[in-house]
This record gives structure tokens, C-alpha cells and sequence, in this order.
């Protein structure tokens, strides 16, 4: 059965637009980026329109490279600038536009894309900026999705990414791959950016799906890119560990009417054990004297994934490992699912406290899996008003529909066992 249209274009938006903007920058230069995205863009709209009219073409993919290519020549040509670039580069139009084919070519996509990647992460950007922009540029995110996985405001976000390409384009930086003496600190925020890219698509941020498929494969798609070239790590492998344990579950997070299910309730059958294979392997790969944030995350996912049944799970393991988690890197959200595992291994009492001292970090105060946490355990006692109450603290904030919905059948379900 055929995708529709407005499908299969969000499809290679998400996963050809990347391409696309790392090779076209690769050849017109930092200074054209914006220029980039817009041609980009302006593709994929013509892609819709013109697809409604007269059909998918054989080969989508490449129509849409040849579309944003032209487009950007065109523009290029009326302002004069394209033809003074090829006199100072030595290059005739047709040597440039040949070039571009020859990195379109499937093989050649990689290494312009890791090209891009490196750029965005340039050592001149702040660390959150640098996320920011890559997120932007290469993985086709809006701002607000942005800003909800940097917990930080939207217009913030706006002008890091603004004044970031503006500080490139100053730069004029070529696409090349970071020396030796750069590739750690590079390599930590393209680790940083996959993982945020991995997170919104496991729980978006917009729209109706709790789970948006694409946005997980392609932040996959780049890990395992990077994992295979000659700039791994062991924090590369052990963040796509991370990652394929988590897809593991993909099949039973949702139900055939497309609501979110909890771990709890989840048909185990299900989770795929070729994932689980895999990601246990590139577990083992990632061995490392020591170990990073990507490692205890895999570790926890792992053990979510061996456990028979949440009341089976190894939940003492659990809480050892975010306690070294936190050891490495103070976070809330930490704090936060080592008070569930606290709860969950036995000790509510501990875990209230725990949670009640989040309640007065300002980063949490409209955190609403905080309200949800609060609820959790407070099941857990048999408290059912109070989880109630908790739950009705988590719906007044604001919520994606997906979650939402959620909320709404937990509260009908406590409701009913009053």
C-alpha cells in the first residue's frame, strides 16, 4: 500500500533534508547556509504539490536533490554571486554542479554529512548552541522542540541559532573533520545532540503520536553512521546501546488505537529481541576504564529490558546505577527516576522525600512528569486520592495530546477503584 503524500514527503524530509543541506553547504559554503535550508524547504513544498498532481516519482529521493539543487543555482545566478564564486575558484558551472551530483551519490552521503556535523559542533559555538544549531540545521526540528529538549524558552533558542550561523558565516569555516587535538570535545556535543534527537522522537513534543518513528530512526541512523567511520567511541557505541534497547520496546508502547501504554502494562512478547541482541553487543563493544552517562543509561535500559515483568525487575541495580549516574552529572531528571526506583524497590517513604525535594528547583516547577512521579508513588502506597490529586496537577499543565490522553485514563482508572 502506497504512504500518502504528506507522509512519505515528511519521510524524506527527515531523512533526505540532512543530506541535502550537508552537501549543498559542502559546496556554496558556511556563508550560504541559510540560503540551504530554504531551498530545502522550498523542495519538499514543491515535492507535495507536484507529487499531488502527478503522483510519486520512481525515484523520490533523487528528484528532490535535483529540485533544491537547481533552486539554489537559480537563486545564486540572479544575484551574481554563483558566477564571481566559479571565477575565483578556477571551477566552470559545470565542474561546481558535477561535484554536487558526485556528493549526492548514496556512497559519498556519509562523509559530507559528518562533515556538517562537526561544523555544527565547531568549538566556538557554547555547548547548548552548538545543539541547537545541529538540531536545527541537520535533523529538521522546529524551535519548540528544540527549546523543550534544552529545557530552555523558545525565543532563547531562536536567537542561539540566529547568532550561531552568524558567528559561522563571520568564520567562513570549510566542512572539514576536526583534528586530533579537537575530536573529544567535538565528539561530546555530537554524542549530546543525538541523544536529545533520540528523546523528542521517543516522546514528542508535538502532535497526535507519542512516538515518532522517524525522528528515532534517523538520530539512530546518524549514531550508527558515526559508530562505523573512523571517528568512534566507546561513548558513541554504548549511546546507540542506548538507543536500540529503548526502540526494542517501539511495538508495545503503543496499543492498535495508537495510546500510549505504560511500562507496567506492556506485552513484553512484543519487544524485539534482535534490538536487544544488537544493542547488548554494542554494549559489550563500548568497555571503557570510565564509564560515561551513555553507559549507566544503556546499563538501566538493559535491565528494563531482561526484567520478565516490572515486579521482577532488578530495581536495587536500577537505583546503584543512577546513583552513579548522578555522581557523574547532577541532573533533576535523575533525581527524579532514582526516586521512582526507590519507590518501586520498596522504600516509598524515601522516595517522597526525594521527591519533595525537587519540588523547589525551578527547572521543575512545571516539569509535569514531576506531578506524575508524585502520583506513581504514591499508588505505590495505596494513597489513591493523593495520586489522584497529582495527576490533576500534571493535566493543568501544559501537555502534548498524547499525553493528555494518558493522563485522562489514569485518573478514570484510580477513580474507579475508590
Amino acid at each position: 500500500m502506497k504512504q500518502p503524500t504528506n507522509q512519505l514527503v515528511e519521510h524524506f524530509f527527515r531523512h533526505e533534508s540532512a543530506n541535502l543541506v550537508a552537501v549543498l553547504t559542502r559546496a556554496f559554503g558556511i556563508r550560504r547556509l541559510d540560503l540551504v535550508e530554504d531551498m530545502v524547504q522550498a523542495a519538499m513544498l514543491e515535492a507535495v504539490h507536484a507529487w499531488k498532481q502527478r503522483g510519486v516519482p520512481d525515484k523520490p529521493a533523487a528528484w528532490i536533490h535535483r529540485v533544491a539543487k537547481n533552486r539554489i543555482l537559480d537563486v545564486l545566478r540572479r544575484e551574481k554571486i554563483h558566477e564571481k564564486a566559479i571565477a575565483l575558484s578556477g571551477q566552470s558551472i559545470s565542474d561546481e554542479e558535477a561535484i554536487v551530483d558526485q556528493w549526492l551519490d548514496e556512497a559519498q552521503l556519509p562523509d559530507s554529512l559528518l562533515r556538517m556535523i562537526f561544523v555544527c559542533c565547531h568549538p566556538s559555538l557554547a555547548r547548548k548552541t552548538q545543539i541547537a544549531l545541529t538540531l536545527k540545521t541537520l535533523c529538521g526540528f522546529g524551535v519548540s522542540e528544540i527549546a523543550r529538549g534544552l529545557l530552555l524558552p523558545d525565543e532563547t533558542v531562536k536567537k542561539r541559532i540566529q547568532r550561531a550561523k552568524h558567528s559561522l558565516a563571520e568564520a567562513n569555516l570549510s566542512l572539514e573533520f576536526p583534528g586530533d587535538d579537537q575530536l573529544t570535545q567535538r565528539l561530546d556535543v555530537v554524542h549530546d545532540v543525538l541523544y536529545l534527537m533520540f528523546n523528542e522522537g521517543y516522546s514528542t513534543s508535538h502532535g497526535s503520536e507519542p512516538i515518532r518513528d522517524d525522528i528515532c530512526e534517523e538520530a539512530a541512523r546518524l549514531c550508527h553512521l558515526l559508530c562505523e567511520s573512523a571517528y568512534s567511541s566507546p561513548v558513541t557505541k554504548a549511546l546507540l546501546a542506548l538507543m536500540l534497547f529503548q526502540a526494542a520496546r517501539f511495538d508495545s508502547r503503543t496499543d492498535a488505537d495508537g495510546a500510549v501504554v505504560l511500562l507496567e502494562d506492556q506485552d513484553r512478547t512484543k519487544w524485539d529481541r534482535c534490538l536487544m541482541v544488537n544493542a547488548k553487543s554494542w554494549l559489550a563493544q563500548s568497555k571503557i576504564d570510565q564509564p560515561t552517562t551513555f553507559h549507566f543509561e544503556a546499563a538501566i535500559a538493559m535491565q528494563h529490558c531482561i526484567a520478565p515483568s516490572v515486579a521482577e525487575t532488578d530495581w536495587g541495580t536500577i537505583v546503584l546505577l543512577y546513583s552513579r549516574l548522578m555522581q557523574l552529572r547532577e541532573s533533576p531528571v535523575y533525581a527524579l527516576n532514582r526516586a521512582i526506583a526507590v519507590g518501586q524497590a520498596g522504600d516509598t517513604r524515601e522516595a517522597l522525600l526525594q521527591l519533595q525535594s525537587l519540588q523547589s528547583r525551578e527547572e521543575m516547577q512545571n516539569y509535569l512528569l514531576l506531578d506524575c512521579a508524585f502520583a506513581r508513588i504514591h499508588e505505590l502506597e495505596g494513597n489513591t486520592q493523593d495520586a489522584i490529586d497529582a495527576y490533576l496537577r500534571a493535566l493543568s499543565k501544559t501537555v502534548a495530546p498524547h499525553e493528555k490522553e494518558l493522563l485522562e485514563r489514569k485518573l478514570r482508572r484510580l477513580s474507579e477503584s475508590v
